[in-house]
């Protein structure tokens, strides 16, 4: 028997142990007790072969990985970070399969991809019903195309739900023994999609767990020769990635992107490459990708020219909610209503449950009915005229 049957066995083992018993017996400590064979440093000399990479991955000229190195971008909730995602994969399929494709969002291009190319995807947040409503919106991007299914699933492509593994132990071995049993079979993946990579590390804080947890997806990345692609949220407030985890996963990243709805632009989303943490280590050209709500096809659709669009009614427009907003300024006799009162008056004035009274806030600065200065903790909403 191998180390690495032996290492499963022991895995297996605590599992089942864990089941039965209803009680932790995988130790709690930052940094976990995974193992994985022994390996040795590699020796680099003048016999070494340099492999001749093609970019796995563009947008347009613009390169942005190779295999073997990682791709992340942060967004914030609702910003379309996971439209990003069924973007790629609607891609990659079309790529390989020499078919149209006729919704692209991003136009991400696969240089290096072949029809024997794979891909897969594994989702640590969203539910497993989200999950599928996303791949309906992935078979519409590709235009509903049947040719792209192969055994009730895109050719090629899978898509893995991790919700229901609950350690990180479970879900670093579910990856890394997908990975190696799809490769001992000669089958290997190309594309690896981490969507919410942060479920990883048991604490984006911890300065000895976050590091781990980066080096871990980096190590991966290296041993399988996969385009890596992380998404994760940003801190509160910023455009930063969160926590260390997010520092050294932009120390490890050969490109660093942002997702993010654009100020006073009318619902406008943009994926840029021009902020404080962007990166692009193999182009000097940035990345800025507009693309905006197609209340018709239910998905992001690419926009050409963002102020164009910008200055265009937005199809989403609510009437409705810009009256609820003007009457509850105007009932308070001020154009400047902090944030704990304006959404406690909005709570009292639609009548709606407190997530759906956050999303109508939300939409509403979206919208450009209202301004929001200041931090989190201290923020303010602006009209700009009384009705």
């Amino acid at each position: 028997m191998t180390k690495e049957q032996t290492s499963n066995n022991e895995y297996d083992r605590l599992v089942n142990q864990f089941r039965q018993d209803s009680r932790p017996v995988i130790p709690t400590s930052t940094m976990p007790a995974y193992t994985i064979r022994p390996k040795r440093s590699i020796a680099i000399d003048f016999t070494y072969q340099a492999r001749n990479r093609k970019p796995a991955i563009c947008i347009g000229d613009t390169e942005l990985i190779s295999k073997g190195e990682i791709l992340s971008v942060i967004g914030a909730p609702s910003s379309g970070k996971s439209n990003l995602v069924e973007d790629i994969v609607a891609g990659f399929v079309s790529h390989i399969t020499h078919t149209p494709y006729p919704h692209p969002l991003i136009g991400f291009q696969y240089e290096s991809a072949t029809p024997q190319s794979r891909l897969v995807v594994f989702d640590f947040e969203r539910s497993t019903d989200d999950v599928a409503k996303s791949l309906g919106r992935i078979f519409r991007r590709t235009g509903m195309n049947e040719a792209l299914i192969k055994d009730n699933q895109f050719y090629n492509v899978k898509i893995l739900s991790q919700l229901e593994l609950q350690t990180l132990e479970e879900k670093r071995n579910d990856i890394r023994l997908f990975l190696k049993e799809a490769a001992d079979k000669g089958q290997p993946y190309d594309y690896l999609i981490l969507d919410g990579c942060l479920d990883l590390t048991t604490n984006m804080n911890d300065p000895e767990g976050a590091p781990e947890a980066v080096r871990w997806i980096r190590t991966l990345t290296a041993e399988f020769n996969l385009a890596t692609i992380c998404t994760l949220h940003p801190n509160k407030q910023s455009e930063t990635a969160a926590g260390h985890f997010g520092t050294f996963l932009h120390r490890w990243s050969r490109a660093f992107l942002l997702v993010k709805k654009v100020p006073n632009m009318n619902g406008l989303r943009v994926l840029t490459s021009d902020f404080e943490m962007g990166k692009l280590s193999h182009s000097s050209e940035a990345v800025n990708q507009y693309f905006f709500w197609d209340k018709e096809q239910h998905f992001f659709m690419p926009v050409q020219d963002p102020v164009v669009t910008a200055s265009k009614p937005n199809p989403n427009h609510s009437p409705r909610l810009q009256i609820l907003i003007e009457k509850v300024f105007a009932r308070r006799m001020t154009t400047e209503i902090p944030a704990v009162e304006f959404k406690k008056l909005i709570l009292e004035a639609s009548g709606e449950n407190e997530s759906k009274v956050k999303r109508m806030i939300a939409d509403a600065v979206d919208f450009g009915y209202v301004r929001v200065s200041g931090d989190r903790r201290n923020a303010i909403y602006h009209l700009d005229k009384l009705p």
